[in-house]
C-alpha cells in the first residue's frame, strides 16, 4: 500500500530539482545549458523554477545537456542523480527507502 503516492506533477519536480543540483554542482550555466540543448535561455530558466511541465524530448534535452542519462543509471549506486533525486525526495518530504 501506497501512503503517500507522489502525483504527476511533484514526479516531474523531483526530477528537475534532482538535474538542477547536479546542474548546480557541475558549475553549467544555464546559458550553457540553452547552447548544448537548442533551447532559449528563458526556456531553460523556466525549466529550473518549474513554471510548466516540459515534454519527455526537453527533458531529456537539458539532461543531455548536463550530461545525465536517465536510461543507463544504477539504482543501486550512488551517483550524481541517485543523490540527487533522495536529497529532493527528502526536501518534499518523501522516503527515499521507497526509491
Amino acid at each position: 500500500m501506497n501512503i503517500n503516492p507522489i502525483n504527476e506533477d511533484e514526479q516531474w519536480k523531483l526530477l528537475i530539482f534532482s538535474l538542477n543540483e547536479i546542474r548546480i554542482k557541475k558549475n553549467i550555466s544555464c546559458l550553457k545549458i540553452s547552447e548544448l540543448s537548442g533551447k532559449a535561455p528563458n526556456h531553460v530558466s523556466r525549466f529550473f523554477s518549474c513554471k510548466y511541465k516540459p515534454t519527455l524530448q526537453t527533458f531529456l534535452k537539458i539532461a543531455k545537456a548536463i550530461g545525465v542519462n536517465f536510461f543507463f543509471e544504477d539504482k543501486e549506486s550512488k551517483t550524481d542523480l541517485n543523490l540527487a533525486i533522495e536529497r529532493a525526495m527528502e526536501a518534499l518530504g518523501r522516503r527515499t527507502d521507497k526509491l
